[in-house]
């Protein structure tokens, strides 16, 4: 694949995440971290999260020819969905919901207040005017696009008032913070002078195509927004970074560092024993033995997969041991709590079931935990590398805004996509972990 030049990407905090994990639709719906990998599809998936790395460690050789493009990860909200819709031919815009059962469309301000009434929470109405303004204003933005596709965006900024002005080092910045993460542009730059002079921003990172109607369509990660043109009021871009080969390479010292840390990985996976992650599909057919029972969403391998991501809460990783054992005790306390929560024997005995042979499964596969485990780590000091690199093709500053003004951060994230469309989003998951809970926000 060929990189073209880079073109002023606005970036976020950086952070490595994975591969972007479609539903049984094909929408995008959700990302999943490079190193979640191995608990998502086993020794294939953790083999092409070691691929992916190689790839990424080749593209920032300056070699062009390496099989992985880069998007940036916007750090923007709501996800805006929006296009021809290929049924009736309409512009439209919506958030997510536009994939639901009952798909959301809206086609007028009128389907905006009927798809989108404020509701019932904790007993109290919650205005959603919000979200209605914003989609408003991206009906009337969006819709001066030459549109003959279907893309998805996070949207930067719905209108002026979303636009501060404010002073950092000495200098007249604009300033707009539509989740976690403050983006600071010098207010009389090139790039400033755009934002000012327009109403709504949008950061495009998906295109949906080749159905019929918007259920039939399949997501494709890195839309070159070129196709849409330009139209007053509006500021768009695509997250795709162009010819990073060149841009940001690594020195010789940096390339043998990041090679040795894959390598590291890449020989620890091919050391472990082929019967090893045998044990994720004995998790799996218990959580197929679930299924039968009743019990969707509860899987075996959705504890042990949410037991590492816990580690992301704490701020720390364990030693691989005691993560190891600790997931037997994270194991029962779940399945406590389910069987607690029935009243029937029935209910009671076959929920017992199910967790005395899950912990049966983790004693009996205690040590291949641990290495598995341990191959997640490895990922993990790698993946850090690679983004530390990445950081430096920040064109804008990024902050964090608290009550003592602004602390400069990294980016929000990039994304790997290969030749298949199949993307890995690359994050410092204990950085922005940590900057999502200091908000109130969820952690990644």
């Amino acid at each position: 694949m060929r990189f073209l030049e880079i073109s002023k990407p606005l970036v976020t905090q950086l952070i490595t995440e994975s591969l972007i994990a479609e539903n049984k639709d094909g929408k995008n719906t959700h990302l999943e971290h490079l190193e979640d990998n191995i608990f998502n599809k086993g020794y294939p998936g953790a083999k092409e999260a070691v691929d992916y790395l190689y790839s990424l460690h080749q593209m920032l050789e300056g070699n062009s020819n390496a099989p992985v493009n880069m998007t940036t990860k916007w750090d923007g909200a709501p996800a805006i969905v929006a296009g021809k819709d290929p049924q009736t031919g309409k512009f439209f815009v919506g958030t997510k919901g536009v994939f639901a059962k009952s798909p959301k469309l809206n086609f007028t301000d009128k389907d905006i207040q009927t798809n989108h009434p404020d509701k019932m929470k904790d007993g109290e109405m919650q205005s959603s005017e919000g979200l209605r303004s914003k989609l408003r204003n991206a009906l009337k933005y969006l819709s001066r696009l030459n549109w003959d596709t279907v893309a998805q965006g996070d949207m930067l900024y719905g209108s002026k008032e979303d636009i501060k002005t404010t002073t950092i080092d000495g200098e007249e910045h604009l300033v707009f913070k539509p989740n976690t993460i403050t983006y600071a542009v010098p207010k009389n730059s090139e790039l400033g002078k755009q934002i000012s002079s327009t109403d709504f921003g949008i950061v495009w990172h998906t295109e949906y195509t080749g159905g019929s109607t918007l259920a039939d369509t399949q997501a494709k990660f890195g839309f070159d927004s070129s196709v849409l043109g330009q139209a007053n009021g509006l500021w768009h871009r695509d997250a795709l970074i162009k010819d990073l080969s060149g841009t940001v390479t690594f020195t010789k010292e940096e390339s043998n560092d990041i090679l040795n840390s894959i390598q590291e990985a890449d020989n620890y996976l091919k050391s472990i024993n082929a019967d090893t992650f045998k044990w994720l599909q004995t998790g799996a057919d218990i959580g197929s033995s679930m299924k039968r029972s009743g019990e969707s969403g509860m899987e075996f391998l959705i504890q042990l997969k949410a037991h590492a991501n816990n580690q992301v809460r704490q701020g720390k990783f364990d030693e691989p041991t005691k993560f190891a054992k600790d997931f037997v005790t994270k194991y029962v306390n779940f399945w406590t709590k389910q069987i607690d929560d029935v009243s029937s024997q029935k209910a009671i005995d076959a929920k017992t079931k199910i967790m005395v042979d899950g912990v049966r499964t983790i004693k009996e596969n205690i040590p291949q935990i641990i290495a598995v485990y341990d191959l997640y780590l490895k990922l993990i000091e790698a993946k850090i590398k690679i983004i530390r690199k990445l950081e430096q093709i920040r064109q804008i500053g990024t902050f964090i805004q608290d009550e003592n003004g602004f602390t400069l951060t990294g980016e929000e994230g990039f994304v790997a996509v290969d030749r298949m469309g199949s993307a890995l989003k690359l994050v410092d998951r204990l950085e922005f972990s940590r900057l999502n809970f200091g908000s109130g926000k969820p952690g990644s």
